[in-house]
């Protein structure tokens, strides 16, 4: 039996398969087949059909197994680059993350000196200002004071 898929058949005129016609019988010519022989030569062709049958249904089957192994290892291939894509990946987002944390921290550090830095500028403008605010109520007192003295030194108008 022979498989001629997608080719006509030149004796049947169809695509498919073709079974060439039995052997004679042995120690017989060609000539055609009698009633008792004809089981015999059907028993023939039966097995003739039964072992091409099995011999296809291997090949089948060694054919289905090759193409389960390659497609099998194509997976395994296509998971072993995928868990590589991914461990790099998270290698890359360690990398990165702890880049940007100790970018975070060198501003962190950066800011906080700064704002050191105002605070300290803004507590020794408040010290000078009080300071001002004190000499200032002092002088303000001192002068105060001299006018007072000044006003209490002065002879009344009404004593005179």
């Amino acid at each position: 039996m022979t498989i001629n898929a997608g080719h006509e058949d030149p004796q049947t005129g169809t695509g498919g398969e073709t079974v060439p016609p039995a052997a004679p019988p042995r120690g017989h010519g060609a000539g055609p087949v009698d009633g008792s022989q004809a089981p015999q030569a059907a028993a023939r062709l039966l097995e003739a059909t039964a072992r091409e049958t099995e011999q296809w249904r291997s090949e089948a089957r060694s054919d289905a197994d090759a193409i389960l192994a390659g497609a099998r290892e194509e997976a395994a291939e296509l998971v072993r680059a995928a868990r590589a894509e991914a461990e790099s990946l998270v290698s890359s987002a360690r990398e990165e993350s702890a880049h940007m944390k100790d970018e975070a921290r060198v501003e962190a550090y950066r800011v906080r000196e700064e704002t050191t830095a105002v605070r300290k500028r803004h507590d020794e403008n408040v010290a000078r200002l009080q300071q001002v605010a004190t000499e200032q109520r002092e002088r303000l007192r001192h002068h105060l004071t001299e006018m007072l003295d000044q006003v209490d030194s002065i002879p009344d108008a009404s004593d005179q």
